[in-house]
C-alpha cells in the first residue's frame, strides 16, 4: 500500500486526470486513463528509468486532457499504432508511443515562434 501513495506522490496531476470525464462517445480518452492507471502502478519505484517514465507519462496526459490539439495528436498516433507480435510488453510500448508524441509536440509548439511585422 505504501508503493501506491509513493507513485501518486510521483504523479502531481494524477487526481485530475482519473476525474477527467470525456465526451460520451470518446472511449479512446476512457481507454487512455485506465492505462495510465494501470501502468504507473506495476512499475517498479526503485528504478529511475521507469520512475521518470511515469512523471513524463503524467504530465503527457495532463497536457492530454488540457489540450484539444494534442488530444488530436494522440488520437491519431493511436489509430496508427500496431502492437508486434513478438512484443513481450505491449502496456510498455503503448505509453512509449504518448511519450514520444508528446516530446515531438512540446518540441514543435515551443519552435514555433511567430514574427509579426508592420509595414
Amino acid at each position: 500500500m505504501n508503493k501506491n501513495k509513493d507513485i501518486i506522490k510521483l504523479c502531481e496531476n494524477y487526481y485530475q486526470i482519473i476525474n477527467f470525464h470525456p465526451l460520451e462517445n470518446d472511449r479512446i480518452t476512457s481507454s487512455i486513463i485506465g492505462l495510465y492507471q494501470e501502468y504507473i502502478f506495476s512499475i517498479n519505484i526503485n528504478d529511475e528509468g521507469a520512475v521518470n517514465d511515469v512523471k513524463e507519462l503524467d504530465k503527457a496526459l495532463y497536457k492530454y486532457i488540457n489540450d484539444y490539439s494534442f488530444r488530436k495528436d494522440v488520437k491519431n498516433a493511436i489509430t496508427t499504432f500496431k502492437a508486434k507480435k513478438d512484443d513481450p510488453n505491449v502496456l510498455k510500448s503503448f505509453i512509449d508511443l504518448i511519450l514520444d508524441t508528446y516530446a515531438n509536440y512540446e518540441d514543435y509548439t515551443t519552435r514555433v515562434i511567430y514574427i509579426s511585422r508592420w509595414i
